[in-house]
């Protein structure tokens, strides 16, 4: 369990138990013990785990219209992207998706930009990821993206990232930086561009009908403890990210930063056509919101 997703669930779990005197009781089930990330979910929606922590990788499988949040290079900061989920858009995607799958969101928080990093040599440019075999989320919109920046995108379950830089079924993958010095994927890697392509958003998320089982007060205590714990989230992530680039440093990751230009190639390659796609495949409505929200939140926090 990432480092988000852990101080959510053990903030939610003190202040739920402590809140209710025990009548509620949260066991925290890490170390993917409830399964792969596509079963997490799917136990979640049967009633058999009540609440599951998930990233937005499979989100699309359950609910197409998610793919939206996998277009690349949307949000410029932080600030822009809880501005956008913490508003209308947010909302509105909380409850299309509670629609469609029977989960209701209890927090969103993330696990930081994603990056990519690689084993064989240092990558400035979409050019420097040729030939380059990185692992991806079973995610279209990721798959379409590597792609579209040169690299060969190979999908593969969260459960089995190590192992596969371990025995070099691939070169790199692309993760946030935190992420990847939490779950000690720099033991096998040696470089990491900061391209930023991605805002790796992650939600709670408890099954619908378990929450209106709740009595009114238990619900209050339920959305007081997952607002405080999405907090603590958020906050430890920013947190982690700033040491795991020195840690990751530390360890002999040699880090790129590229250049305005060099971003700018990034960003002009493996965005247009992932949206195109994402477009083709659910239509303009969510697409066309999000851009809106998105240019809203700019302007709201001076993002130029």
């Amino acid at each position: 369990m990432e480092q988000g997703s852990h101080s959510w669930a053990v903030i939610f779990k003190e202040m739920v138990e402590g809140q209710t005197g025990g009548d509620i009781e949260v066991r925290i089930l890490g170390a993917n013990a409830a399964g792969a990330e596509r079963e997490q979910i799917e136990k979640a929606q049967a009633g058999i785990n009540q609440i599951t922590l998930n990233s937005e990788i499979l989100m699309p499988s359950f609910f197409p219209q998610a793919r939206v949040l996998g277009i690349p290079f949307l949000f410029k900061s932080d600030a822009v992207a809880w501005e956008v989920l913490d508003g209308p858009f947010g909302q509105q995607f909380a409850q299309a998706w509670r629609d469609a799958t029977g989960l209701r969101m209890l927090g969103i928080f993330n696990a930081g930009f994603r990056s990519f990093f690689n084993s064989d040599h240092p990558v400035h440019s979409p050019a420097d990821l040729a030939g380059l075999k990185i692992r991806t989320g079973e995610n279209d919109a990721h798959i379409a993206m590597v792609r579209e920046l040169s690299g060969s995108p190979v999908p593969i379950s969260w459960s089995e990232v190590y192992t596969s830089l371990q025995q070099g079924v691939v070169d790199g993958m692309e993760n946030p930086p935190g992420l990847a010095y939490a779950m000690k994927f720099h033991e096998h890697l040696k470089y990491l561009t900061l391209d930023r392509h991605l805002f790796s958003i992650h939600a709670a998320m408890i099954n619908e009908a378990t929450y209106q089982s709740l009595s009114d007060d238990q619900k209050a205590i339920v959305n007081e403890a997952a607002k405080t714990a999405t907090l603590v989230a958020r906050a430890t992530v920013l947190l982690d990210e700033r040491h795991a680039l020195g840690d990751l440093e530390e360890a002999g990751i040699e880090i790129y930063d590229p250049t305005p230009a060099e971003y700018a190639q990034f960003r002009e390659l493996g965005r247009p056509a992932v949206e195109a796609m994402v477009r083709a495949e659910i239509g303009d409505d969510w697409v066309d919101a999000l851009m809106a929200a998105i240019a809203e939140a700019e302007a709201a926090v001076g993002q130029p």
